[in-house]
């Protein structure tokens, strides 16, 4: 284990339980901390707190205890067993796909754990927590029990800024793994997909979008495996479409209107550049009474916020012009760096600019198995608005 030292003044955040130990917050280090774990100490040399060690992090350390408790196999196994109790209280009926562990909301900083019916995809998101891959793997097979686990290091290539698909063990002959969200099925492109392989954070908007569709036409941008669509379609929409520039992801989309039992039309499924399509559309005038914006994060560093803040205003403006008189926009940033209040102001400046009034009628981000550590705010990182054009 290596003994961090912080410099003066630098503990503050780490008695009010704050989980991350940024790089300049350190004076000195003694210890190599090969086994991943990582003791925090003020500058007078006494002992704070305990959690993984990234030494090319800017996080330099992500905090698992503040009373001295060694990060091991017994304490993986506690807050698995934690983490699981409240879904048990907090998933919807019919539902066998949800977020089982949630880093920092469920006290384990750096580990994501998803379920996707018999399939449970574990993603070590920290180089601390890749070196205790082998405890955090049984604890995971003991407490959620699936069929197939399938582990995936990101944390050492993202740590050092390296983008590549992230490691998997455990995930040979498995390419989509099939499970219900309110009784809807769908399929978690577990092989090669996105994040874990599905975006199981928009659940809670899914089901909103499900209760408005009834008669509508949806348009979904970025709309990744067509989730939305589903979701709308089970709701009555009249037509739904789907705007992806992944051409598998639009494959499997149509596969999910195929498993629920709806018309496949390729016309209904569009393979573009999400921001040329919006500029196409626009130009033609199209009217939906329902679209749905929900990008991949443009800001991953505080020096992008610039630059996705352009962005940001830049599809709102484009899809708000889609939106017919009286109808929905759901607009969507899951980049966890840009603060909701910053994102309300970005989505009013699109709306001036479009020459649309909108009114704020509701506001929905992660569902209940996404919980949020009030020792840890930034976990918050999904806006979404729900948005209603004014006549």
């Amino acid at each position: 284990m290596i003994r961090l030292a912080l410099k003066p003044g630098r503990e503050e955040s780490v008695l009010r339980r704050h989980p991350w130990i940024f790089s300049g917050a350190i004076a000195s280090e003694s210890g190599d901390g090969s086994d991943g774990r990582a003791e925090v100490v003020d500058a007078a040399g006494r002992p704070l707190a305990r959690g993984a060690y990234s030494p090319h992090s800017q996080i330099v350390a992500r905090l698992w205890t503040f009373d001295g408790r060694t990060p091991d196999l017994a304490l993986f196994r506690e807050r698995f067993a934690a983490a699981r109790r409240l879904r048990k209280d907090v998933l919807p009926a019919d539902t066998s796909g949800f977020r089982a562990v949630n880093s920092e909301g469920d006290r384990c900083a750096g580990v994501l754990v998803d379920v996707f019916g018999e399939v449970a995809v574990m993603e070590l998101l920290t180089e601390g927590t890749e070196r205790w891959r082998m405890d955090l793997e049984l604890a995971a097979r003991e407490t959620f029990t699936p069929a197939r686990l399938i582990v995936r290091e990101s944390g050492s290539d993202r740590d050092r800024g390296v983008r590549r698909p992230p490691l998997s063990r455990g995930g040979e002959g498995v390419a989509h793994a099939p499970f219900l969200e309110n009784g809807l099925r769908f399929f978690a492109d577990v092989s090669s997909g996105q994040k874990t392989g599905f975006y199981l954070d928009q659940r809670e908007n899914r089901a909103r979008l499900r209760s408005l569709a009834g008669g509508k036409s949806v348009l979904d941008l970025f709309s990744y495996s067509g989730a939305f669509s589903i979701s709308a379609l089970a709701g009555g929409a009249r037509r739904a479409v789907d705007v992806d520039s992944s051409e598998a992801a639009l494959a499997l989309a149509g596969e999910h209107r195929r498993v629920n039992g709806f018309p496949v039309d390729a016309a209904d499924f569009v393979r573009a550049d999400v921001f040329e399509d919006l500029r196409r559309r626009a130009a033609a005038r199209e009217a939906w009474d329902i679209v749905v914006c929900d990008p991949p994060a443009f800001a991953k560093k505080r020096g992008d916020l610039s630059r996705a803040a352009r962005g940001y205003q830049d599809v709102n403006r484009l899809a708000m012009s889609l939106v017919a008189p009286g109808g929905r926009l759901l607009t969507c940033s899951c980049s966890g760096l840009l603060s909701p209040d910053l994102f309300q102001k970005i989505v009013f400046s699109a709306s001036l600019e479009a020459g649309r009034p909108f009114a704020l009628v509701a506001r929905q981000g992660a569902g209940a198995d996404h919980p949020v550590s009030l020792d840890c705010p930034e976990g918050e990182y999904l806006k979404g608005f729900w948005l209603s054009r004014q006549e």
